[in-house]
């Protein structure tokens, strides 16, 4: 494998309107991060992906551009973008921003001129069809719910596409027009110092254009039809000449968030040559808590495992994928991978261990390095997000009862990550001197970054602690380009894994179990690396972990 500058990567993942606020409105701002530079310095990362901040209605949080060159006023100006992209560059801290480009919002211009001509140049910028029998051209349902096409004001029977929701035209990447647009306006911003993209819902860019009708997959008769929207033959092209075009002459680190990767696709994804440097896989965190294990931390451990070695055995070193367990998309993990009477220090400790040692980049996302933990609602009324409702009137279609559907939602909801960032024990949690425009976890008098800066046994010492593990100069190489070989496999509540090459021999060990385990051991201990606990009881024969240990440990040849 060729190395590049992006191996190294330890990312820190910022959702903006949540980071920090500067001007009391309630919205974290570009500032705000601009003000926290230094301790994600002392994280130890060395690339910030930033959630969206370019102009948006901010109908899906940002993730429905209006203009992909401005700044959403809320965030800041585009003085402010170069300010953090310098600021950042002179702490070795490389910018990215989340692309999306899957779809537009329905205020872009390119929108409003295709809804005015949508059989014009801009119309050819979406995807608009005529609906058959009084019906929308097919009963492929949204993402977010309800049918994926919305009726053309002013025309009796003609639709548009959107795989999101309504104010979220697809775009259509059959234009060739419409791709040049895209990579001027990458190649702009990459002109700017960006270090590269993370590229959201990437592999929806292509479409199967049967529009045939599928057979009803719930109630309100339409089918989820992911098959047809999510990587269709023919994407890998397109994914192709966006590299060439932008990416691969500008060094871009490209982060695509790319479910169900199956071998076959490894090369054209994150090969050598492949469309992107690393990938989102979502295999490991998608559903936790609708699994039937739901309820045992043990049984859900044993299934992460296994997901986490089925993927790494896919990619099977012909690329990196990008490790990470939480983002703005998912709970928080220490609610989503442990049951309340497993929640403790140790265990809190254990968990990013787990894969933070695997091959491909790693990610952390903003307040899980203090362990910042889920916010459940009352009733659906303390939900803000537009999805969430939607995913509500849906379940009760369905016929569960308000309870239900609101027990499900706070499970599985993605506002829990999206609530402030905890900074200390002062109104709002220092987030904000005005009213946040979400509330803040109420347990943040107790949970802030500011008591464990001054806990050196806390989360927050530990992640740092981990961070300068893998970046350590003797052992750099071996997490990046290392053997990775699975150990105890078929233990239940053991996840473990060695790093090796001709250098160095590193051991990975963590358990789940709240009575610890005793397992075989013949290796000779040459270096405690990182332990969440003061002693390592290893002997001759045998080694002791005790309650939601892990140990990372150098080892003889």
């Amino acid at each position: 494998m060729e190395k590049k500058w992006w191996h190294k990567t330890v990312g820190y993942q910022i959702y903006p309107k949540s980071f920090q606020d500067t001007n009391g409105d309630g919205i974290g701002d570009l500032k705000g991060v601009i003000r926290h530079l230094d301790k994600i310095e002392k994280l130890g990362a060395n690339v910030i992906w930033l959630c969206p901040v370019f102009a948006s209605p901010m109908v899906d949080n940002g993730y429905d551009i209006s203009d992909y060159m401005d700044i959403d006023p809320s965030f800041g100006t585009m003085e402010d973008m170069k300010e953090l992209i310098a600021e950042a560059k002179k702490r070795g801290i490389r910018i990215l921003m989340d692309l999306v480009v899957n779809h537009s919002s329905d205020r872009h211009a390119w929108f409003q001129a295709a809804l005015q001509d949508p059989f014009g140049k801009y119309g050819k910028y979406y995807v608009f069809r005529e609906g058959k029998d009084g019906k929308e051209p097919n009963n492929w349902r949204s993402i977010f719910g309800g049918s994926a096409w919305e009726k053309v004001p002013g025309y009796d029977n003609l639709y548009y596409l959107h795989i999101f929701t309504k104010e979220q035209p697809d775009l259509n990447w059959e234009n060739p027009k419409l791709r040049e647009e895209i990579y001027e306006m990458i190649l702009k911003w990459m002109d700017l110092g960006l270090g590269g993209f993370r590229l959201d819902a990437i592999s929806h860019l292509k479409k199967n254009y049967q529009y045939t009708n599928l057979p009803p997959d719930g109630p309100d008769e339409y089918n989820m039809a992911f098959e047809y929207f999510n990587n269709v033959d023919g994407l890998a092209d397109i994914l192709c000449e966006m590299k060439e075009r932008t990416f691969a002459p500008t060094d871009a680190l490209t982060i695509g968030e790319y479910d169900h990767m199956g071998p076959e696709d490894v090369e054209d994804v994150i090969g050598e040559n492949g469309s992107f440097s690393s990938v989102f896989d979502f295999c490991h965190t998608l559903d936790n808590v609708r699994n039937p294990k739901w309820g045992n931390t043990v049984a859900l451990f044993d299934d992460y495992r296994d997901q986490l070695f089925a993927a790494q055995k896919i990619v099977d070193g012909r690329g990196m994928l990008c490790n990470f367990l939480e983002n703005h998309d998912k709970t928080r993990i220490i609610d989503r991978f442990l049951m309340p009477e497993d929640q403790n220090l140790y265990s809190e400790k254990m968990l990013p261990v787990t894969n933070f040692f695997l091959p491909g980049i790693v990610f952390l996302y903003q307040g899980q390095e203090i362990g910042m933990r889920d916010d459940p609602k009352q009733s659906i009324q303390g939900f803000v997000d537009k999805p969430t409702f939607a995913i509500y009137d849906r379940l009760i279609a369905e016929g569960k009862t308000d309870a239900e559907a609101l027990e499900q939602i706070n499970r599985e909801s993605r506002e829990h990550s999206r609530t402030p960032m905890q900074w200390d024990a002062s109104a709002e949690a220092g987030f904000t001197t005005g009213t946040p425009w979400f509330p803040v976890n109420k347990n943040y008098t107790e949970l802030n970054y500011e008591a464990e800066e001054k806990d050196p046994d806390s989360l927050l010492w530990f992640y740092r602690k981990m961070v300068a593990v893998r970046r350590r100069e003797d052992l750099e190489e071996t997490f990046l380009y290392g053997t990775l070989i699975p150990e105890y496999e078929t233990v239940s509540g053991v996840l473990a894994y060695r790093r090796k090459d001709e250098k160095n021999n590193v051991l990975i060990l963590t358990t789940s179990l709240a009575d610890g385990i005793t397992l075989p051991f013949t290796d000779t201990i040459e270096e405690v690396l990182l332990n969440n606990y003061d002693t390592c009881e290893a002997g001759e024969e045998t080694i002791r972990l005790q309650p939601y240990q892990c140990l990372v440990l150098k080892v003889k040849e």
